[in-house]
């Protein structure tokens, strides 16, 4: 995705290297969004022997689906008519409902969330020549991963940050004689895999029965799919209509 964003910066930069002085070709744009998502995942959590055998004692597996919903703000530099690079910055976090697991025994109780916060987009956004409003776009995203658990022994898993690809696209159209716009857009988002453990030593050792011994999570097939309603203002002179 790199090299995408890397190619169609040079595309643009080259296709007006012959007016470099003319600085109408450049614009900024700045806007808001609101939005919801839904998203999906698979994770499974290994239990190993608390008595620092490598061995997994419980192994659980599963996968779910939820939705939430969302504000942004973003900045866009536009070259020329066609091209132009963004960063978006989603104002809180997408949440997961709390997962409560209870062993049987009145206070043996475990509760896991998750947080993906401060998720954030650096792309490229093409206009679609000869469909005034078209556009595609494609980006890479970071997100932080925040793990929240209450466990009766104690431990927590540390929180991470995780990378992943955005792809999508929209319509766009301008409020009359403004430089004021609405965009309507969707967004498919694919994180990568994340491995995290709750702090107690490694598989073979730091284990003991008070602790529970050395636990790992391993997500993977973090999905999402985004649709947002925004609102932009230009500064320049490449309106799209």
């Amino acid at each position: 995705m790199k090299k995408i964003i890397t190619i169609l910066a040079f595309v643009a930069l080259s296709s007006v290297s012959a007016k470099a002085l003319d600085f109408s070709v450049f614009s900024l744009t700045g806007g808001v969004s609101a939005g919801n998502s839904v998203w999906g995942a698979t994770a499974q959590q290994d239990e190993y022997d608390s008595n620092n055998s490598g061995t997994i004692d419980t192994s659980n597996k599963e996968s779910g689906v939820f939705t939430s919903s969302y504000g942004s703000y973003f900045y866009e530099f536009g070259i020329g008519k066609y091209v132009s690079f963004g960063y978006d910055v989603v104002d809180g976090a997408f949440s997961t409902p709390e997962n409560v697991n209870s062993g049987g025994i009145a206070g043996d109780t475990s509760k896991v969330s998750v947080d993906f916060n401060d998720l954030t987009t650096t792309y490229a956004k093409l206009n679609i020549p000869f469909v005034t409003g078209l556009y595609i776009k494609a980006g890479n995203v970071t997100t932080d991963v925040d793990i929240k658990e209450t466990q009766l022994s104690g431990n927590s898993y540390k929180n991470v940050s995780v990378d992943g690809t955005s792809i999508g696209g929209g319509y766009e159209r301008m409020l009359g004689d403004t430089n004021f716009s609405l965009r309507a857009e969707t967004n498919y988002v694919e994180l990568d895999n994340i491995t995290v453990n709750n702090g107690v030593g490694t598989k073979t050792s730091g284990g003991t029965t008070s602790n529970g011994g050395f636990n790992e999570i391993k997500a993977s097939k973090i999905e999402g799919l985004t649709g947002s309603i925004a609102l932009t203002y230009t500064f320049g002179k490449n309106r799209i209509n």
